[in-house]
């Protein structure tokens, strides 16, 4: 069997290792397990499905998509003659759904690249693993549809950018992409940046070859903004807050550390801390980078495995340390980039700079919404990775991108494989054997079931 055989099969290995995690840790975790009570919402929105008021709970003032989906599952459910419980467990389902159409989605946009295959592998192994992702998916929230319309919105633009190359008809491809980063829009509040990919569009066709295009895309990507402005400006009308938060009717993190932005450490990295100490504590939970980090390769505000389990604390050094390994895996990537820019920065073309400058842009820009929401209010639960996950993967999507054939970088990519396969199958298979212990003793509530 040829190398490039093998690394189909790996490549297909890996994904289909990406669907049976998350949907292990979906079969195991309760549906009402998770860092806040969606449940209440979207019990609002079946009940009647009209938008609530933003004050009238604590999740109601967030964008309709994700919960009109939620109650529409439900109501379907319901109907088919299935018990409550087996109702919110398929609406709990929804999220890893996504999540592991998304891996295919991933794999779509690393063949657009048209890396080879080992790079491809590369590059999914850290996707399909990656905690926070597998973590975000299993829960009940609007957080993951965001990153499904991130990720989806940066295949469509890619694939308007080739057919704008290529000569074909664009629009098909353009309106897909604008439908995507609307839908985005109305899913969360800061999914209006996804809207980068749309006015990047707009910004080629600006180019006098494509400029008489822009009669047909003037007025879609218009329709696209009033459509993604109309919830917040609905939210306006009724409280008189622009971007209106549930911290602006609700006190419940009032009480939570560290409570107000001089005590917020923003330039600290509290790594030794965090290995004496895995969990959130009052040593690490102060300190922003500190808290995105763990969050991003632990379970820090635990919802799944509990530090009282003795293993627990291993486990989140064992993730700790992958952490530390993958931002040295992906700065040497960052630095052969700048090396390889340097070089041949006068022979780029167009098509080259548009594929890479609006996603890590974009990325860039979702990783700023934990720093503005700590800014706003600063309290440990401002500090979640959950927030820039679209950023994450969006960065390693691009930076794998950058991976070439017998590199450093692709040799180094090899144990990579090897290692983020092991943790990820150690950690989910710890989230299976522990989770009915750690539910005993959550940082936080099961919520109650409407």
């Amino acid at each position: 069997m040829s190398k490039e055989s093998l690394y189909k099969y790996l490549i297909i290995a890996i994904i289909s290792l990406g669907g049976i995690l998350r949907l292990t840790v979906f079969w195991v975790s309760p549906f009402n397990n998770s860092y806040d009570d969606h449940l209440e919402v979207i019990q609002f929105y079946s009940e009647s499905f009209n938008l609530p008021a933003p004050f009238q709970c604590w999740e109601c003032y967030q964008p309709p998509l994700y919960y009109y989906t939620c109650a529409a599952v439900y109501k379907i459910a319901e109907s088919l003659g299935v018990d409550k419980l087996t109702c919110w467990k398929m609406v709990q389902f929804i999220n890893p759904f996504l999540s592991i159409i998304l891996i295919i989605i991933v794999y779509q946009i690393l063949l657009l690249f048209k890396m080879p295959k080992l790079s491809i592998a590369v590059t999914l192994s850290f996707i399909v693993i990656l905690p926070r992702d597998i973590f975000t998916s299993a829960m009940i929230g609007n957080d993951y549809m965001l990153v499904f319309f991130a990720i989806l919105s940066f295949y469509l633009f890619l694939k308007t950018l080739f057919a704008l190359r290529n000569g074909i008809n664009v629009w098909i491809w353009f309106i897909l992409l604008i439908l995507s980063a609307t839908l985005g829009s109305i899913t969360k509040q800061h999914g209006l940046l996804i809207h980068l990919f749309s006015f990047s569009i707009f910004l080629v066709l600006c180019k006098k070859i494509y400029r008489k295009k822009l009669i047909f895309a003037i007025p879609i990507l218009l329709i696209a903004i009033l459509l993604s402005i109309s919830n917040e400006l609905w939210k306006f009308n009724q409280t008189g807050e622009l971007l209106v938060s549930n911290q602006h009717y609700f006190d419940y993190a009032k009480n939570q550390f560290p409570g107000s932005i001089d005590k917020v450490e923003f330039f600290s990295f509290r790594i030794f801390e965090l290995y004496q100490e895995p969990f959130i504590s009052e040593r690490t939970s102060a300190s922003f980078f500190t808290e995105l980090f763990a969050r991003t390769f632990y379970d820090y505000e635990w919802r799944f495995i509990s530090p009282k389990i003795l293993w627990a604390n291993t486990l989140g050094c064992l993730g700790y340390s992958l952490g530390l390994t993958w931002l040295f895996y992906f700065g040497i990537i960052v630095y052969s980039c700048i090396k390889d820019f340097k070089n041949s920065l006068f022979k780029l073309n167009w098509l080259t700079l548009f594929t890479k400058i609006p996603p890590i842009l974009l990325g860039f820009l979702f990783m700023l919404v934990p720093f503005i929401q700590t800014l706003r209010y600063p309290y440990f639960s401002s500090m979640k990775s959950m927030f820039m996950l679209s950023g994450i993967i969006l960065l390693l999507i691009t930076l794998g991108s950058q991976i070439k054939k017998s590199s450093l970088n692709q040799q180094i990519g090899n144990y990579m494989i090897v290692l983020n396969i092991i943790y990820g199958i150690i950690l989910v298979v710890s989230i299976s054997i522990y989770l009915g212990i750690s539910l005993n003793h959550l940082n936080g509530p099961l919520w109650p079931i409407p």
